[in-house]
């Protein structure tokens, strides 16, 4: 009998974490009908034919071909619910920047000069919210009911940062530095207080990532200052087109500023559990630190790199030299990796030394 409820509790352990297969399921299924949600047509392809292929080579030898398909769709929303409708799709093999539709596929239209609808992008909601789903899901698992202080803290945190862009886009760059400085400060208290509460840890987790950070990027911007940011092209910078000097710092500071504070409050959690005295309490933080420091630093060096890794493939294969491709296309990725670097470090004595003095303090206090 014990046995036999051993293998039923098993077998209910296992079947859970199917549940976000299940919620991908359900919500991508869902989101093929929610088009009357947008204001936008929408149309689903019923039928699909390709008319036309046109053979295509580049001065590099680069060899592609464009196909036009003719299809057939139906429109899912708007006061001409149902209307047939007869388009045109243009794609290349590469795909880089159109790509084949297929029956059952839904595409957001819009109206040309003669009135007369055209494509104007592919729905992809469907995948996206799929995986929004199985993710929330994968955490509840995981967090249980830590979760909703963790989703209200990713909430708050967009709130800030889509208000911030709000008044960035208002000001015309004039205050982008000052502000997603004051951005990245929010940040770290809206996560430290929802994530560790309202303590002196808390203090400790935010004073030691604000600090980390702000001397990390200003450490970055001598060294910059000095050698005059040679070998750095700054106007590789995607999609800026004035200040990218400012940008790429701001970069930066968002990015670097996830991996610092996980370091942190790692390290300031561990503190305040001890009872050791002072100067044990910063060793062993100053442990702890060397052994998170290595596997953050190659974290983030992959992210940073890997936002790259496409076009760096692309000048490769058009023959230009490695040292040229690293240089103008990985150059920055390399520095940022190396900036954050400097906040990693420098993160393990700052929240150390403030840990074990805040844990004494405390303990004197409730003493």
């Amino acid at each position: 009998m014990t046995r036999s409820s051993g293998k039923i509790t098993l077998v209910k352990g296992l079947l859970k974490w199917l549940w976000p297969l299940v919620a991908f399921a359900l919500v991508f299924v869902g989101a093929q009908f929610d088009a009357d949600l947008y204001q936008k047509p929408i149309a689903r392809v019923t039928a699909a034919k390709t008319i036309k292929t046109v053979a295509q080579t580049d001065n590099f030898e680069n060899h592609d071909h464009v196909d036009t398909q003719a299809l057939t769709a139906k429109l899912l929303n708007t006061k001409n619910r149902g209307q047939i409708l007869h388009l045109r799709n243009t794609y290349s093999f590469s795909g880089a920047e159109d790509a084949k539709l297929g029956v059952g596929s839904q595409v957001f239209l819009s109206k040309n000069a003669a009135n007369h609808f055209t494509i104007s992008g592919i729905k992809r909601d469907a995948i996206l919210l799929g995986l929004v789903a199985a993710t929330v899901v994968l955490l509840g698992l995981i967090m249980k009911k830590h979760l909703w202080l963790t989703l209200a803290s990713l909430g708050a945190n967009a709130i800030v940062f889509i208000l911030a862009l709000h008044v960035e886009i208002a000001s015309h760059q004039v205050l982008a530095f000052c502000l997603f400085s004051l951005v990245a400060i929010a940040f770290a208290v809206i996560t430290t207080l929802f994530v560790v509460g309202f303590k002196p840890l808390a203090v400790v987790v935010s004073l030691a990532t604000i600090l980390a950070t702000g001397l990390g990027v200003a450490l970055g911007y001598a060294i910059f200052t000095v050698t005059n940011y040679r070998g750095l092209h700054l106007e590789t910078v995607n999609y800026v087109t004035q200040a990218p000097q400012l940008l790429f710092f701001v970069q930066i500071i968002i990015g670097s500023l996830g991996a610092v504070l996980d370091e942190s409050s790692d390290i300031a959690v561990a503190i305040f559990q001890l009872q050791d005295g002072a100067k044990a309490r910063f060793q062993a933080g100053m442990a702890i630190g060397r052994n998170v420091m290595g596997p953050l630093i190659a974290v983030l060096f992959m992210i940073f790199i890997a936002g790259t890794f496409n076009e760096a493939v692309l000048w490769l294969r058009n023959d230009n030299a490695i040292a040229t491709t690293v240089s103008w296309v990985m150059g920055l990725g390399f520095a940022q990796s190396l900036i954050s670097a400097f906040g990693i470090v420098l993160a393990i004595p700052l929240t150390s030394g403030l840990a074990a003095l805040a844990a004494g303090v405390e303990r004197r206090r409730t003493a």
